[in-house]
């Protein structure tokens, strides 16, 4: 019984699983494969034709864990053509609905994002035209449309994608990393341990007696 009772408290503590693919800074041409094998998740996918609406936080509510991956590709190709990944805090942050030219440097990569405006990122370090998405040249890019009313926008230096089905957006989830266990877990653990030692302590006074 009591064995049980740590059994189930080390469980409980134990972190959970993590991504093990974590690259930085934009890639190109990576296979899926290598994304869902490094313990990545699909939550979110569309034609870049589709339209994403007003709000990134809103079209990715599905997406739980607590990093995204971002990704463009041909319809149905099993290779991204690019794609970049950070913590979800990161990928989110408002960067203003503005062509400010303003991106939250994360993981390699420059992440911009408003509600009635764009949502994408560039290669840490590079520019972004958001005029309403990122019309700079330049690969490493991926830019879609937070609006309501019209789908789009890039992958790479492929632009004006607004009503294409020939190309997809992607969204990824992960856990980046091990998760701390709740205070609650860890006194579930030691009191269980605190237990079995008491039990042990009893065991051997009666053995002298």
């Amino acid at each position: 019984m009591i064995r049980t009772f740590v059994i189930a408290a080390a469980l409980a503590a134990s972190p959970a699983a993590a991504a093990t693919y974590l690259p930085v800074g934009p890639q190109l041409n990576v296979a899926v494969g290598t994304v869902t094998g490094g313990g990545w998740s699909l939550c979110y996918s569309a034609t870049m034709a589709t339209i994403f609406g007003s709000s990134a936080s809103v079209a990715l509510s599905d997406c739980a864990g607590d990093r995204l991956l971002v990704a463009g590709r041909e319809t149905g190709s099993g290779t991204l053509l690019v794609q970049a990944q950070a913590l979800k805090t990161d990928v989110l942050f408002n960067t203003g609905a503005a062509n400010n030219g303003t991106t939250n440097i994360a993981n390699g990569t420059g992440w911009y994002n408003a509600d009635n405006w764009s949502f994408g990122f560039v290669p840490a370090g590079e520019t972004p035209n958001k005029n309403e998405c990122d019309t700079a040249s330049g690969i490493g890019r991926l830019c879609i449309h937070t609006l309501t009313f019209t789908g789009g926008y890039r992958i790479n230096d492929i632009q004006g994608l607004n009503d294409s089905s020939a190309y997809e957006k992607l969204v990824f989830t992960s856990s980046g990393g091990a998760v701390v266990p709740e205070p609650a877990s860890w006194a579930m653990l030691i009191a269980g341990f605190g237990l079995v030692g008491a039990v042990a302590r009893r065991r051997r006074a009666a053995t002298a007696a």
